[in-house]
């Protein structure tokens, strides 16, 4: 194979270069194998102080504890109706009827609630957690104790560790890192093609089974008030779309005054205390509310049903602060806030959350500016937001599309231009331009769930290759109330015929939002290997047009391709489709292959070969507004005479 070793050797010769990834995205296979090998878990043992399913009998009357308001929590009333045996998998739920306290009485069933500690005869028996929908008595689920202290006596396993970042977890029960895309919230496709809305369904089809009810049943399904803050309208939207389908209640309500800490809020947890996890706080919030169950020393017991079911976790934890229960027929819920942040959620499973009050889950620093709106009262925002795969995209879009939609609240016609330096650990700061033009919408969270920004924090938090710390995003929005844009009305050749190696004149006819059609006259070089042929020159929005990039095989490749996805998109890019192929392997390109090589670099025998694409001529012309619409036109290209 001659031919296939030159042509490989060439293209390992060749500095780093760019390519059209070729090929359907892949998913990522999400391993059961965890690495390096972890203890049995070990049955936990019944304290005494708790009390057996068994020994739980209808009629038996007893106590749970909750904050109903403030931080501290209050006793109300229940009673045992029975027990469902193999309600979850491997676990049984005693249903009980609650009374004894006039929220309880008005709201019955209570998002919020879930994880309050049940007591018999002294005696915890387990969590509230589950309830029905529409129901017009106060009846509730409870998730049984031992159930619960079996997640508590899980071994976390040693292959995985949180993202990097912050303070690390305890180094006892942690080991070597592994790749990022074993997480169950990883996204299942290449990293360079990252896609959010995708990730977000990706996800709840994943979550949608173990949150749902058992089938036959009215009981809702395990969900976790999220209390927001700070959330514009289209911000809120694009929440609920993305978190609702996961098992999270969206729920308006306040943000600890901009995400500054109570110092008179309790120092540690308590059993029936209130507990929230903080996906993003600061000037935008969002905190899922429940109630710690059982506290054993720096690590609790919470919620009695998993958050999102994503098992081993690193997120920011906090004590709450309840400042009602909100009664409605469909089903009532606790509406609070964080009082001190203290420790994080580091297992999320069927029966419990586990959260270890003397970690620090890693979160990250978003500051926006946003410059061009005349008495805007607060033009400058700052959130910190959890290290998640998911969360961190997800919350940076909303955060950011709040802060502009909120400061650029108004219907007028609009053109933005966004500068972000995203700051990642070993790697540096990558820039990335995001823009937009509106007919007098104002900006939101849609804006951004598709822009570049969002698509390099979701690229960079699931690639295959090594863990990635985002450590900080500042963002700067320049406003301008005109829409600055440009409509392709047409094109013309100036001259039917150009010799080949000559430029290629085409008028282009712009029309402005507001005003007259502007002609304009722009070259487009012909290659000279294109003598003799009629060709076709194709005419796009440089944000339209991938620029030719390889796939990456490494994180360092992944950073120094994110800012030239794409051209400049106040560009037009003309593009020659050229008849040879081009290939690219491990990163290095041919532009160009002679005959016959693309056959010889798809051996039947070899599946490491390297990717083909066809050639192409790109040239991207400055035109200073950003162009809708697409043309093409055909030239004729003269041969050289010699």
């Amino acid at each position: 194979m001659p031919l296939l070793r030159s042509v490989t050797a060439a293209l390992e010769k060749l500095p780093p270069a760019r390519v059209v990834p070729l090929g359907l995205v892949v998913g990522l296979a999400v391993s059961g194998a965890l690495g390096a090998s972890v203890a049995r878990a070990v049955p936990s043992a019944m304290p005494a102080d708790t009390m057996a399913v068994d020994d739980v009998k209808p009629g038996m009357k007893g106590y749970g504890l909750t904050v109903f308001s403030g931080t501290q929590p209050e006793k109300f009333g229940i009673e045992v109706i029975s027990t469902l045996r193999n309600f979850r998998p491997n676990q049984d739920l005693i249903l009980i009827k609650t009374a004894g306290h006039p929220r309880i009485d008005a709201a019955r069933t209570v998002a919020g609630m879930s994880g309050s500690p049940i007591y018999l005869d002294g005696k915890m028996i387990g969590a509230y957690a589950y309830g029905w929908m529409f129901g017009s008595e106060a009846i509730a689920g409870v998730t049984p104790i031992k159930s619960m202290l079996d997640e508590l006596a899980r071994p976390v396993p040693r292959a995985i560790l949180p993202p990097p970042g912050g303070a690390p977890l305890p180094a006892a029960s942690l080991g070597s890192p592994v790749k990022p895309a074993h997480h169950a919230r990883a996204f299942s496709g290449r990293a360079e093609g990252y896609d959010l809305g995708a990730h977000a369904q990706q996800l709840a089809t994943r979550s949608a089974t173990s949150l749902a009810a058992p089938a036959g049943t009215p009981l809702a399904r395990a969900s976790t008030p999220l209390l927001v803050g700070g959330l514009g309208d289209s911000a809120f939207k694009v929440a609920t779309e993305l978190l609702a389908p996961m098992g999270l209640d969206l729920v308006q309500a306040g943000g600890a005054s901009g995400g500054k800490q109570d110092p008179n809020a309790p120092t540690r947890y308590v059993d029936g205390g209130a507990i929230g996890v903080e996906l993003v706080r600061g000037d935008v919030s969002a905190m899922g509310l429940g109630t710690v169950t059982r506290v054993s020393g720096d690590k609790l017991l919470a919620f009695g049903h998993p958050m999102m079911n994503g098992g081993i976790e690193s997120l920011p934890t906090a004590v709450g602060r309840v400042h009602w229960i909100l009664a409605t027929q469909n089903r009532s819920f606790k509406i609070g806030e964080a009082a001190r942040s203290l420790g994080a959620l580091v297992n999320d499973r069927q029966a419990a959350i586990v959260v270890d009050s003397s970690a620090k889950a890693p979160t990250f620093p978003v500051r926006v500016e946003i410059a061009g709106v005349p008495g805007a009262p607060h033009p400058v925002w700052n959130m910190e937001v959890a290290h998640d795969q998911f969360m961190a995209p997800a919350f940076t879009a909303m955060a950011i599309g709040s802060a502009v939609e909120t400061t650029t609240s108004e219907r007028r016609d609009m053109t933005w231009r966004a500068t972000s330096k995203l700051t990642v650990g070993k790697f540096g700061t990558i820039t990335l331009h995001d823009f937009g033009a509106g007919n007098g919408n104002p900006l939101g969270a849609d804006d951004f769930v598709r822009g570049r920004l969002v698509r390099a924090v979701g690229a960079l938090l699931n690639n295959p290759w090594e863990p990635v710390t985002i450590e900080r995003i500042d963002t700067k929005i320049e406003v301008t109330f005109a829409r600055e844009t440009y409509a392709l009305r047409g094109t013309r050749l100036i001259d039917a015929e150009v010799d080949a190696g000559q430029p290629v004149r085409i008028r282009l006819d712009l029309q402005p939002y507001q005003g007259k059609v502007e002609s304009r006259v722009i070259e487009v070089k012909v290659p000279a290997e294109l003598a003799g042929r009629e060709v076709e020159i194709e005419l796009a929005p440089g944000y339209d047009v991938e620029r030719p990039l390889p796939t990456p095989d490494s994180v360092a490749e992944l950073v120094s391709q994110l800012p030239s996805q794409s051209f400049d998109p106040e560009s037009i890019v003309a593009t020659f489709k050229l008849r040879e192929n081009g290939a690219a392997y491990h990163g290095k390109l041919a532009s160009r292959l002679p005959p016959g090589a693309l056959d010889t670099l798809r051996p039947s025998t070899q599946s490491d070969a390297p990717e083909t694409f066809a050639a192409q001529v790109q040239t991207a012309i400055p035109i200073g507004r950003f162009l809708v619409g697409r043309d093409s036109v055909r030239v004729s290209v003269r041969s050289i005479l010699r």
